[in-house]
C-alpha cells in the first residue's frame, strides 16, 4: 500500500512526541508499504541519534520549515527555543510584577506556537499538492491540530483515499477564548476520518468517540537498546532513575507530584532499612530544579544526581544502569486516560516501575496496565493512604530483594503486545480492510 504520514514531530527530532509516528512508519515500511513522511523541522535542532537511525529506513520524508518566530528568535540567541526554564523552580504565589511579566510572556509564546501551527499546515498541504501521487491512506498524528486540518484536505483533494486520525495527546488550545474550536475540531474529525484511534480509551472517551474510535496504544522498540546492554554493577546504592518532564505544561494542571515516592523512601530509611547515603535519585530532563525542589520537600535534596537535559541514547543508559523507574502522571475527571510514551520506553528494561498518579479518579488505565503487565505499581493520589501504604510495601520488598542481589523484576514480562512491530501490524491491517472497501 502506499501510505502518507503526517506528523509535526518526527525523527531525528529529540522529542518523545517524535518515537510514536517515527516507529509506526518505520515498521509499516519494514512491511513492505510505500511509505511517505511529511513532517517539521523541530524547535530547538537537537537530535536524537536512536531515532536518527530509524531514518535509514524511511526513504522519502518531507520537512516543513514552516514560520516560526520562537526558533528564529532561538538561533539568533543561541537558546532553546521552549517555554520554560532549564533550571526552573516552584513558582512564588504573590502576583508580583514579575510574575505578570512572566504571565505576558508565556501568553505571547502560546500565540506564536499557534501562528507557527497554522503557518506548517498551510505548508504541509501545499507539500501534499506537490507530491503528485494518490496515496491509499493518509496517517495522523495529534498534536498539533495542523496534522488533522493538513491530512483531511488531503483526503477531500484526492491526494489519499481514506484517512486515519490518530491521537497521542488530547486537545487542547493555548487560550480560553478558544474553547469553542475544539469540538469544531473533533466534529471535522468525524465527519471525514474513516478511523479515528488513540492511545487509550480515556481518550476516545473525551472525545466521545468510545463507541467507534479504537485504540492503537503507544509502545516500545528494543532495537532502541544499545547492542552492549548497560549492566548495572552492585555499588551499594539504590539507583531511582526519572527520565523526563515534571512540569504539566497544560493550563490549569498542577506539576507532576513525585514526592510520594520520594516520602517513601525516606521511611523506609527512617525505619534503617537503608541508609539515606545508599540512595540516588538520579535525574534526566530540562526541570533539574523542580526535581531537587520535590526531593529536598522530603529531605531527600542530598540524593540527587543531576545529569539535565540528556539525548534519548544517554536517557536509556541512564534506566538501563537503575534499579528502579520512576515517573508521574495524572489521571482526573477533566483529563483521562494519559498513557505517555515513557511508560513504554521504561518496559523494555526489564525493570520495575514506579508511578505517582495524580489526580481525583483512581482506576487508571496506566495502573492497569503495570499490573496486567507485572512491570510495577502506581500509587494513585485519589486512592488515599491505601495507595502510599501499598508503595511502601512494594519498595520494601524491592529492598529485600536488592539487598540479596536478586533481581528485582521477580514477575514475567507480559508486555511484548506492546512492542512497535506488533503495534505497525495492527494499523496495517485496519489500512487493508480499509482499502479492500474501496
Amino acid at each position: 500500500m502506499k501510505i502518507l504520514v503526517i506528523s509535526y514531530f518526527f525523527a531525528p527530532q529529540n522529542a518523545i512526541g517524535a518515537v510514536r509516528p517515527t516507529k509506526l512508519a518505520k515498521y509499516l515500511e519494514r512491511m513492505g508499504h510505500q511509505v511517505t513522511v511529511i513532517c517539521g523541522g523541530g524547535m530547538d535542532g537537537m537530535q536524537d541519534p536512536t531515532l536518527a537511525r530509524d531514518m535509514a529506513a524511511m526513504r522519502d520524508v518531507h520537512v516543513i520549515q514552516e514560520r516560526n518566530w520562537l526558533r528564529w528568535m532561538k538561533q539568533r540567541r543561541g537558546q532553546p527555543a521552549t517555554g520554560k526554564a532549564g533550571n526552573q523552580t516552584a513558582p512564588k504565589a504573590a502576583d508580583t510584577r514579575q510574575s505578570r511579566v512572566h504571565k505576558a510572556g508565556d501568553a505571547v509564546y502560546r500565540w506564536l506556537r499557534w501562528r507557527a501551527d497554522a503557518s506548517f499546515r498551510r505548508r504541509a498541504i501545499r507539500e501534499c499538492k506537490g507530491l503528485n501521487q494518490t496515496y491509499d491512506v493518509v496517517f495522523s498524528s495529534y498534536a498539533p491540530m495542523s496534522v488533522h486540518r493538513a491530512a483531511c484536505r488531503a483526503k477531500r483533494l484526492g491526494v489519499a483515499k481514506r484517512w486515519i486520525a490518530d491521537y497521542r495527546d488530547e486537545v487542547t488550545v493555548p487560550f480560553d477564548w478558544m474553547k469553542g474550536k475544539i469540538p469544531r475540531f473533533y466534529q471535522m474529525v468525524k465527519e471525514n476520518a474513516d478511523i479515528c484511534c488513540a492511545v487509550s480509551q480515556g481518550f476516545l472517551e473525551m472525545m466521545g468517540r468510545q463507541q467507534d474510535g479504537r485504540v492503537l496504544s503507544n509502545g516500545y522498540d528494543r532495537e532502541d537498546l544499545p547492542e552492549r546492554r548497560t549492566v548495572r554493577q552492585p555499588d551499594g546504592t539504590l539507583r531511582v532513575a526519572y527520565c523526563g518532564q515534571v512540569s504539566e505544561g497544560r493550563r490549569h494542571v498542577a506539576d507532576r507530584d513525585i514526592t510520594p515516592m520520594f516520602r517513601a523512601l525516606q521511611s523506609l530509611a527512617g525505619q534503617g532499612l537503608l541508609h539515606q547515603e545508599q540512595i540516588r535519585l538520579v535525574y534526566a530532563g530540562r526541570e533539574s530544579g523542580l526535581f531537587r525542589a520535590q526531593a529536598e520537600s522530603c529531605g531527600l535534596g542530598g540524593c540527587v544526581e543531576d545529569h539535565g537535559l540528556v539525548s534519548r541514547q544517554e536517557s536509556i543508559r541512564l534506566q538501563q544502569g537503575a534499579d528502579i523507574l520512576l515517573m508521574a502522571s495524572w489521571h482526573m475527571s477533566s483529563q483521562k486516560g494519559i498513557m505517555t510514551g515513557k511508560l513504554f520506553e521504561y518496559m523494555m528494561m526489564d525493570k520495575p516501575i514506579i508511578c505517582c498518579m495524580a489526580g481525583d479518579l483512581t482506576g487508571s488505565p496506566l495502573a492497569r496496565l503495570l499490573d496486567q503487565t507485572g512491570v510495577g505499581l502506581c500509587c494513585e493520589q485519589a486512592a488515599g493512604e491505601g495507595d502510599r501504604q501499598k508503595l511502601r510495601a512494594y519498595l520494601q520488598e524491592l529492598l529485600t530483594r536488592w539487598k540479596a542481589g536478586q533481581s528485582l523484576l521477580n514477575a514475567q514480562n507480559r508486555a511484548e503486545e506492546f512492542a512497535y512491530p506488533q503495534l505497525a501490524a495492527k494499523l496495517s491491517g485496519w489500512m487493508e480492510i480499509l482499502d479492500q472497501k474501496e
